[in-house]
């Protein structure tokens, strides 16, 4: 408990020293595929980011969010298919940790109270927990997306990601669509 304490306030010092935007954000993930061969269903995701301006056109992020227990069900594709293993992953959870780093580019600079951008972020899953075991080995992490500022405060983005952890051997990928809704915080 004592690092995540240390790490917010040098977070906290960082954002104060050079002028980072706090963005706390909230997200409606579609339904993604998990290995191809499973659904997951609708779910949400909690997580934090701070931007720092590089000019009026660019801007650097890093972040957090946190995928809370995702249910993965028998997809359309496995469920016609007899030769497939329907218990595996079937009614099984995840949870999943990315921590990112990722460049917007804002095409039309700093115009007015809408201002339209482009996202691209990279960075690992330090967590990564399956309910049918604990054997699990976080991976990467890739997104893309596009968003836009409402009156330098309200966030609205729709993005893409990838995320890939490890179990017994087995690679799993994690593929979904979401909508994030957050407000930014100007330190």
């Amino acid at each position: 408990m004592k690092k995540y304490v240390v790490l917010l306030l040098l977070f906290i010092s960082a954002s104060c020293a050079y002028a980072i935007d706090l963005v706390p954000k909230v997200s409606l993930c579609l339904p993604g595929t998990f290995r191809s061969d499973y659904e997951v269903d609708i779910a949400a995701n909690v997580g934090v980011e701070g931007r720092y301006a590089f000019s009026n056109h660019f801007s650097a992020t890093f972040g957090v969010d946190w995928l809370i227990n995702r249910n993965v069900s028998m997809g359309l594709k496995a469920s016609r298919d007899p030769e497939f293993d329907k218990g595996n992953y079937n009614n099984t959870k995840f949870t999943m940790v990315p921590v990112y780093v990722g460049l917007m580019w804002f095409p039309f600079g700093n115009l007015g109270e809408y201002r339209p951008y482009l996202r691209l972020e990279g960075g690992y899953n330090v967590y990564c927990a399956l309910s049918n075991g604990s054997g699990a080995t976080p991976g990467y992490y890739v997104a893309g997306g596009f968003g836009f500022e409402l009156y330098d405060r309200f966030i609205f983005e729709l993005e893409t990601s990838r995320q890939e952890c490890e179990y017994d051997d087995d690679n799993i990928t994690y593929k979904d669509i979401m909508f994030r809704f957050g407000y930014k915080f100007i330190i």
